[in-house]
C-alpha cells in the first residue's frame, strides 16, 4: 500500500456564502485572491500570516474576526498522480477534522458532502484522477451554522442558553447544537467567540491493491490465572465477488524482546475478515496510572500479505498496521453494593481501587487547528509532574489527535472522556443528525479503544443535569444517545471500558452527593454569597461520591497579562482587562484577596497577580485535600487544567505554557503521600491520604507550634497507612492557644517528601507574622539540574524563588516551619548562585 499526506501549505480563497458548485469551476481556476494555508490548520492562520487579520486570540481582536462567518472559504491544493497508482484496486482519499459543512471537488467533480468534523471524509478517487498532468483538490468550508433556522432550534422546546445573559452578548450561539464541531469555538464563559473553520486533521491518499488491514483490535483478558490479549485483525478485501489468499502476520515485544509471533494463512472473503489471535502473557506487565507503578506498554506489529484468486500469478500486495504500543491493564467502574444501599462511584485499575486526582481538559487552543504534538506533550507532562492521574475530556470541545492520547499513556494520565454535547438539548428526533452522530461514536470509540489512557467513556457535559434543573422536563433532547445509542456502541466496541450517562449523573435528581459523581458549583464558587465563594472550609461540607467539576479563578503571571493585552495598558477597569477576564469572576478575586491577604484598592498590579495567585493556590490546595480526606469520596477533578487564550480565569497552567501560582499548591495537595489536618470541635485529626502501592510508615511528629518559633507542643508517635488508603493517624486537642500565633501542624520525620501539615483558624491576614530570614544555598545538582536549600527562622508563608528567567523549579509558594529548610530542584541549563537566586515570601 502506497501512502501520500497532503498536509502543509494549501491556499485559500474566501467567496460570499452563497457561493457553492455553480462557482467551482470559476474558483478552481482563479489566480489571483488566495494566500498561503497550513494544513492541519485554521483559516484563521492563513489570515494572520497574510495580514488580513490580527492574532485573534490578543487584545480586542477577536471582535475583529466575526465577519469571517459570513464567507465561505475554499481550501486549494495540487497533486501529481503516482504511476503505480493508475494500476491499484483502490486509491482512497481521507478527509480528517473538517469544520464544518464541507464540499468536496476533485479536478471539478463534486466527490460529497461531510458535515461532521469528528470523523473522517473518505472516497475512492481511482476514476477522477489526472493521467497527465496535476490534479486540484478543492474544499468548501464554513463555520457551520448558517443553514440552521428559527424552526429548528423551536423544536427543541427550550432555549439554547449563550453568555448573554452574563454580559457576553457575542459569546455562545444557539445553533451550534445542530452541527457536529467543537461546540465551545462560538464563545464560552472561558474562551472568545473565534468560530472555527478548518481542516483541521491530515490529508492522505491511500493507493492499494487486494486488501488491506483495516483495524487492530486489543482485548485484554483474565481467566482464572490465566492473562493475556486478544488481538483481532480486521482485514478488507477489495474485490466485491472473488475470493483472496492472505497471510496475517502478528509480533508482540517490549523493551525485555519477543514476546509472541504468530502467522496465520486464511481465505479472504469480500469486504470485511476477522482473524482473531491469542497471545498469553506469562509474566504480564501491568500499565499503571500515575503514581501507581510503571507505564508499560507491549509493541505490536501487524503486516499482511496477499494475493489475488483473480490473478494468483499478480503483484502482491504486502500491508502493514501503524504500530499500537498497549498498555495492559484492566478498568472497571465500582459502583459499591446496590443492594445493600451502599452507593460508591470509583475505579478500579488491575483490582487496585485508586483516587482519581487532576482536572478537567478543554481544548488547549481556542484555534484548535493549530495545536502541536510539542504543545500537548507539555501540557500532558506538566499534568504528570503535579501529581495528575486524571484528566476528564470535556464535552464541549473535541475528540484530541493521537498525540494528546500518545501523551496521556506515556504519562500516565486516565481519562474520563465525555462524548462531545454540553450544556444544550441536542437533536436526537432528526434521523439525519442521529446517523452523524452514530458515526461519530462509531469512529471514536474504535480509534481510542486501544489507549490505555481510556479510563472511562461519559454521555455529555451536564446535559442530565440540565433535563431535570435547567429545563424542567420540557425537552428529551439527547437522552437518546446518552440512554441507548452511546452505550451500545460502547459495548460493542470496547466493552473493557465502562460507561456513564454523563457528566454530573446519577440520584433521583443528577448532580446527587448521594450517587455517581458531582459538579460542585453552586455550594461554594457559583453561590450567590460571595462569603461562600471565598472560604475554603466550605469544601469540607462536600460528601460527594466522585466531584467532576469545581473551581476558582486566578490570574495568569504579569508576562502573560501583557503579552495578551498586546500593547493596551493593564487597566483592570479597561474593556479589554474585561475582555480576558473570566465571565464568571463576577469581583470575586478582589473579594478572596480582601479576605486572605490585602485591601485590592490598595493594591500595586504586581501584587494583585501575587495576591490573586496565593488566593487561587489557597482555594484548590484546600478544596483537594478536603476532597481527599473524605473516604466515601474517590475522585476529585477541579475545572480546569489549561486554557485556551489568555485571561483571568480557571486554569493552573495558563495559553503560554507557563505554571500559574496556584499550579505549585495543586501539586503539593496532589502528592502520592498527603498530610491533612481537620479540626471539629476542637479536636484536630491528622489524615494521611497514601495514594501509593506501598504501605507508608514511620514516626508522625504533630501538635501546636508558635509563628516563632519560641514555643510548642509537640508530641510523636509510629504510624502505619495502608497502600491506596487514607484513614486518621492521630488526633489531638486544638487548645487555647492564641490563633494568631500558632500553627497546628504534623511531619513525618526523616521524610522530606512528605509535606508538612499546616492549619490555621485565621486567614493568613490576621495571623501576627513576623519577618523572616530566609537563608538561601544553592549547589550543583545533575546535568541541568540545580539544588537550591530555602531555610527560616521563624513562620515563612508562600515563600517563593526569583529566579532567571527560564529557570523551572519543581516547587514554590509554599509555607516554612519555625527552623526548617526546604531543597527546591530547579532546571536551568546555565548557572545558578546566590547572586542570582533570590528567596521571598508573604507577610500581611
Amino acid at each position: 500500500m502506497q501512502q501520500l499526506q497532503l498536509n502543509g501549505t494549501w491556499q485559500l480563497h474566501d467567496e460570499p456564502l452563497a457561493a457553492g458548485e455553480n462557482d467551482v469551476a470559476r474558483i478552481t481556476g482563479l489566480v489571483d485572491g488566495w494566500i498561503e494555508q497550513p494544513v492541519p490548520g485554521d483559516i484563521h492562520q492563513g489570515l494572520v500570516l497574510a495580514g488580513r487579520i490580527r492574532e485573534p486570540l490578543e487584545g480586542l481582536n477577536s471582535f475583529d474576526c466575526r465577519w469571517t462567518e459570513d464567507r465561505s472559504w475554499w481550501y486549494r491544493r495540487q497533486f501529481d498522480t503516482d504511476s503505480n497508482w493508475l494500476h491499484s484496486d483502490a486509491v482512497e482519499l481521507e478527509l480528517n477534522g473538517l469544520d464544518s459543512n464541507a464540499s468536496i471537488y476533485l479536478n471539478g467533480t463534486h466527490l460529497g458532502d461531510h458535515s461532521s468534523a469528528f470523523y473522517p471524509f473518505r472516497i475512492d478517487i481511482r476514476q477522477h484522477l489526472n493521467h497527465d498532468g496535476p490534479n486540484t483538490l478543492l474544499v468548501r468550508l464554513t463555520s457551520g451554522v448558517e443553514h440552521v433556522t428559527q424552526e429548528q432550534l423551536d423544536e427543541l422546546g427550550v432555549t439554547v442558553a449563550t453568555e448573554a445573559a452574563n454580559n457576553r452578548p457575542e459569546r455562545g450561539d444557539a445553533r451550534r447544537v445542530y452541527v457536529r464541531k467543537p461546540q465551545y469555538s462560538f464563545g464560552w464563559d472561558w474562551s472568545p467567540r473565534v468560530a472555527t473553520t478548518a481542516i483541521a486533521g491530515d490529508v492522505l491518499i491511500r493507493a492499494w491493491n487486494v486488501a488491506r488491514i483495516w483495524d487492530v483490535a486489543v482485548q485484554p483478558y483474565r481467566e482464572q490465572r490465566r492473562v493475556g490479549m486478544h488481538v483481532t485483525i480486521t482485514v478488507d478485501s477489495w474485490h466485491y465477488y472473488s475470493t483472496a489468499r492472505g497471510t496475517v502476520q502478528l509480533a508482540v515485544s517490549d523493551e525485555s524482546g519477543k514476546v509472541a509471533g504468530l502467522e496465520q494463512t486464511v481465505l479472504l472473503r469480500s469486504g470485511l475478515n476477522y482473524i482473531s489471535f491469542d497471545v498469553p502473557l506469562a509474566a504480564p506487565r501491568y500499565w499503571w496510572p500515575n503514581g501507581l507503578g510503571e507505564q508499560h506498554r507491549y509493541s505490536l506489529r501487524t503486516n499482511l500479505i496477499a494475493t489475488s484468486s483473480r490473478a494468483p500469478d499478480g503483484p502482491v500486495e504486502k500491508a502493514s498496521y501503524p504500530e499500537i504500543l498497549y498498555g495492559l491493564r484492566f478498568v472497571e467502574l465500582d459502583l459499591g453494593d446496590v443492594a445493600a444501599g451502599l452507593n460508591r462511584f470509583s475505579l478500579v485499575l488491575n483490582g487496585k481501587r485508586i483516587f482519581c486526582k487532576g482536572a478537567d481538559w478543554i481544548p488547549a487552543d481556542a484555534l484548535y487547528a493549530r495545536v502541536t504534538p510539542e504543545k500537548y506533550d507539555t501540557l500532558v507532562h506538566e499534568a504528570q509532574r503535579a501529581n495528575f492521574n486524571m484528566l476528564r475530556v470535556w464535552g464541549g470541545g473535541l475528540y484530541e489527535p493521537e498525540a494528546f492520547y500518545d501523551a496521556c499513556d506515556r504519562y500516565g494520565i486516565l481519562l474520563w472522556h465525555d462524548f462531545m454535547f454540553a450544556c444544550a438539548p441536542y437533536p436526537d428526533h432528526i434521523a439525519w443528525f442521529r446517523e452523524e452522530v452514530r458515526k461519530e461514536a462509531e469512529y471514536q470509540t474504535v480509534r481510542l479503544r486501544n489507549h490505555a489512557c481510556m479510563g472511562l467513556w461519559s454521555g455529555s457535559n451536564e446535559n442530565n443535569w440540565g433535563f431535570d434543573e435547567w429545563w424542567h422536563d420540557r425537552t428529551q433532547g439527547g437522552a437518546y444517545f446518552y440512554n441507548e445509542l452511546l452505550p451500545s456502541i460502547v459495548q460493542s466496541n470496547c466493552p473493557g471500558i465502562p460507561y456513564w450517562n454523563g457528566s454530573p449523573y446519577g440520584g433521583a435528581s443528577p448532580n446527587s452527593a448521594e450517587v455517581g459523581d458531582r459538579h460542585h458549583w453552586q455550594d461554594c464558587m457559583m453561590n450567590p454569597e460571595m462569603a461562600k465563594r471565598i472560604a475554603p472550609e466550605e469544601y469540607d461540607l462536600c460528601n460527594s461520591l466522585f466531584v467532576t467539576e469545581y473551581g476558582y479563578i486566578g490570574a495568569p503571571d504579569e508576562a502573560t497579562v501583557i503579552q495578551y493585552l498586546n500593547g493596551a495598558p493593564s487597566d483592570r477597569q479597561s474593556r479589554v482587562w474585561q475582555h480576558h477576564t473570566n465571565t464568571f469572576e463576577k469581583d470575586t478575586v478582589e473579594a478572596g484577596i480582601r479576605k486572605h491577604y490585602a485591601d485590592p484598592d490598595r493594591m500595586t498590579l504586581n501584587q494583585y497577580y501575587l495576591y490573586s495567585g496565593l488566593t487561587q493556590g489557597l482555594m484548590y490546595g484546600y478544596s483537594l485535600d478536603s476532597l481527599r480526606s473524605h473516604p466515601n469520596c474517590h475522585g476529585s477533578l477541579f475545572w480546569m487544567f489549561a486554557d485556551c487564550w489568555g485571561e483571568v480565569g480557571w486554569t493552573v497552567m495558563d495559553y503560554y505554557l507557563r505554571r500559574k501560582i496556584a499550579w505549585y499548591f495543586v501539586r503539593r495537595a496532589l502528592s502520592p503521600v498527603r498530610l491533612i489536618l481537620r479540626e471539629v470541635s476542637g479536636r484536630v485529626s491528622v489524615i494521611m491520604a497514601n495514594d501509593t502501592p506501598e504501605v507508608a510508615q514511620g514516626t508522625l511528629e504533630y501538635g501546636s507550634l508558635s509563628l516563632d518559633g519560641s514555643s510548642s507542643r509537640l508530641r510523636q508517635r509510629s504510624f502505619s497507612c495502608p497502600a491506596l488508603s487514607r484513614r486518621v493517624i492521630a488526633t489531638f486537642s486544638r487548645g487555647d492557644h492564641d490563633p494568631k500565633d500558632t500553627l497546628w501542624m504534623a511531619r513525618i520525620q526523616g521524610k522530606p517528601e512528605v509535606w508538612p501539615a499546616i492549619l490555621r483558624v485565621l486567614d493568613i491576614r490576621q495571623l501576627k507574622m513576623k519577618q523572616p530570614n530566609l537563608a538561601v544555598r544553592v549547589a550543583r545538582g545533575s546535568k541541568g539540574i540545580w539544588r537550591v536549600r530555602v531555610s527560616s527562622d521563624v513562620f515563612a508563608h508562600a515563600v517563593h524563588l526569583n529566579l532567571p528567567a527560564s529557570a523551572l523549579p519543581d516547587d514554590n509558594y509554599f509555607d516554612l516551619l519555625p527552623r526548617e529548610s526546604r531543597e527546591v530542584s530547579v532546571a536551568y541549563r546555565e548557572t545558578l548562585s546566590a547572586g542570582n537566586v533570590k528567596a521571598m515570601s508573604v507577610v500581611c
